[in-house]
């Protein structure tokens, strides 16, 4: 089986998307860790830096991505544990420097292939739970349930300056309103596989749900019998 979360920023398909795994007994993709790892692995393997990334190569995306270097292993207990050359790097991948190094190349057409490729080779191990921005509308279309979780700029802002926060990073509302609606603008106007909701898809507004009540929205639909 596979259920895909897609939503903007801070709508909190990540956290709900783990929650579900967990309950289900499920595998966990969260596709944002993937584009950060290449990101990161990019700078910090390839010699990439902010002013290069707006054309990266395909060779060195290969390189970042090999089987026998890359891993992605996801467990209910663990969570996510993503590491490069035998080396874990998950703990990397929420700085804020990746986060400007990975609006950079997620619109990069050649990115998005290979990480399409990642995607649909973890689904035919396990039954996914993944959420992102296209998982839905495109790299899996045939999926079980499609989702798309959003919320009000306002609270998404709020959100995301508390995980910022938590992070030692110091943003003002008015900042972190900008900053997620210019992240919006960008994932729903770029040319390939925009955020969008997928055809079929059901839309989820959580902002006025908690995260259990969030949860259990979710649940009520993939719980219920089809016939």
């Amino acid at each position: 089986m596979i259920i895909t979360i897609d939503g903007p920023t801070a709508s909190g398909k990540s956290t709900v998307a783990a929650l579900i795994a967990k309950k289900l007994g499920f595998y966990h993709l969260n596709t944002g860790f993937l584009y950060r790892s290449l990101a990161y692995l990019l700078v910090t393997t390839r010699g990439y830096s902010e002013s290069t990334l707006e054309n990266v190569k395909q060779e060195d995306i290969a390189e970042c991505v090999r089987p026998d270097f890359f891993s992605y292993t996801y467990d209910v207990q663990k969570d996510v544990c993503v590491s490069y050359r035998g080396t874990e790097i998950t703990r990397f991948l929420k700085d804020s420097s990746v986060d400007r190094y990975v609006v950079i190349i997620s619109p990069q057409k050649l990115v998005r292939e290979a990480m399409v490729e990642q995607q649909r080779a973890l689904a035919k191990k396990y039954n996914l739970v993944i959420d992102g921005r296209d998982v839905g509308s495109l790299v899996f279309p045939q999926a079980n349930f499609k989702f798309y979780l959003t919320a009000s700029l306002p609270i998404r802002a709020a959100r995301w300056q508390k995980d910022q926060l938590a992070r030692g990073n110091l943003f003002t509302l008015e900042e972190a309103q900008e900053l997620i609606s210019d992240r919006d603008v960008k994932d729903m106007s770029r040319k390939i596989s925009p955020l969008a909701v997928a055809e079929g898809g059901i839309e989820i507004d959580n902002s006025q749900l908690t995260l259990d009540g969030t949860v259990q929205t979710f649940l009520s639909y993939v719980m219920t019998p089809c016939c």
